[in-house]
């Protein structure tokens, strides 16, 4: 299966030719050099507009063993608590309730305080604390929310660890209660690292997908700046998505994202989401350089998940390959016998984001 992903995710780009290109009534080009126009079939490139935007969201700023991290929050398992982060941060915090299952294997623990020192928590008080950051074993992206509390009586003071919060409560300081809730959280920056930002900050409709999935981090306006990926929706319709970790580290790093492996134990769960990868076929801008993906739930629906387990979909003949935007056409196709569908093994974070209505 390694062998198989290092070859899938190789990071794709578009070889530049001199070509003749034909214009489809349904957004996508034949391809082809003069050479190859009498001796080759045809090859079809998709012709899709904005297939790469500018996607910007803010950055929270929490603690891991004493030191200062900054993360996003894109989705919650909790409407009350999307809301809220939603109201909060100023960006679409997205109800997604399947995180619920979401195995205990795959979970961090962030500690959240309801009192004490007032600050920029998401109750008015001291930042979030988180048990572990991008480089340990044990870090997720995908926490248990655990609330905090001081007691009557003890004079709070700001704990930026999760060895500090529990020697506290040890000491009967305060109390620890875990909230039946689940947060997609990925981090952006914290000691020593942060994610990788594009060498080539300048994007097309042809931009290479791998090389890295941040424009900027800007730590004075407290915000990050994605790359959002255009893909389709059950539906058909257009979705932006944007890519933070992956629990396979040769994914993750032709991807430009963070290695995650602790990830990995909700493949088979409910908490993870299928997105069907292009392996060949029309030339577009997905993850190995062809057609956009397709996701199997979209934000908003009950079984929607940023855990995205990869379907890597490959057509037997890529010269009859055909432009498909929805699972119900690439199962039929997969029925018909003309492409397979094969789990890669991997989960990639991509939380939907919202844009612009006018993109």
């Amino acid at each position: 299966m390694g062998s198989t992903l290092a070859v899938l995710f190789s990071a794709s780009t578009f070889i530049s030719t001199t070509i003749i290109q034909q214009k489809s009534v349904y957004g996508i080009e034949n391809s082809m050099t003069a050479e190859q126009m009498t001796s080759e079939p045809v090859q079809m490139k998709q012709d899709l507009s904005k297939t790469n935007i500018p996607v910007t969201l803010p950055l929270i700023n929490g603690y891991v063993k004493g030191h200062e991290v900054s993360y996003i929050t894109t989705e919650a398992s909790d409407k009350k608590v999307a809301d809220h982060l939603t109201n909060l941060t100023g960006a679409r915090v997205t109800y997604a309730p399947s995180l619920n299952y979401t195995p205990a294997a795959s979970l961090g623990n962030i500690y959240e305080f309801k009192n004490g020192i007032k600050g920029t928590g998401p109750e008015g008080f001291q930042p979030n604390v988180a048990d572990s950051q991008p480089g340990d074993p044990g870090y997720s992206p995908v926490w248990r929310i655990n609330l905090v509390e001081w007691k009557q009586g003890i004079a709070p003071r700001e704990l930026k660890s999760e060895t500090d919060i529990v020697a506290a409560r040890d000491k009967g300081e305060l109390s620890i209660e875990p909230a039946n809730v689940i947060v997609n959280c990925p981090f952006v920056k914290w000691n020593g690292g942060s994610l990788k930002e594009r060498e080539d900050k300048t994007l097309t409709d042809e931009t290479a997908y791998g090389g890295g999935q941040v424009l900027s981090i800007d730590t004075k306006k407290n915000q990050v700046t994605f790359v959002g990926h255009r893909g389709f929706a059950p539906d058909g319709s257009t979705i932006y998505y944007i890519a933070t970790d992956a629990s396979v580290k040769d994914l993750a790093d032709a991807l430009g994202v963070v290695f995650a492996n602790k990830t990995s134990s909700s493949l088979k769960s409910g908490a993870s989401s299928d997105l069907f990868v292009f392996t060949n076929g029309i030339k577009g801008t997905g993850p190995m350089g062809f057609q956009a993906s397709v996701a199997s739930t979209n934000a908003g629906e009950e079984a929607y998940s940023p855990l995205w387990g990869i379907q890597a979909t490959t057509w037997k003949d890529p010269s009859h390959a055909q432009l498909l935007t929805t699972p119900k056409e690439i199962s039929s196709m997969a029925s018909e016998g003309k492409l397979t569908i094969e789990i890669a093994g991997a989960i990639v974070n991509c939380p939907f984001v919202e844009v612009p209505s006018s993109t």
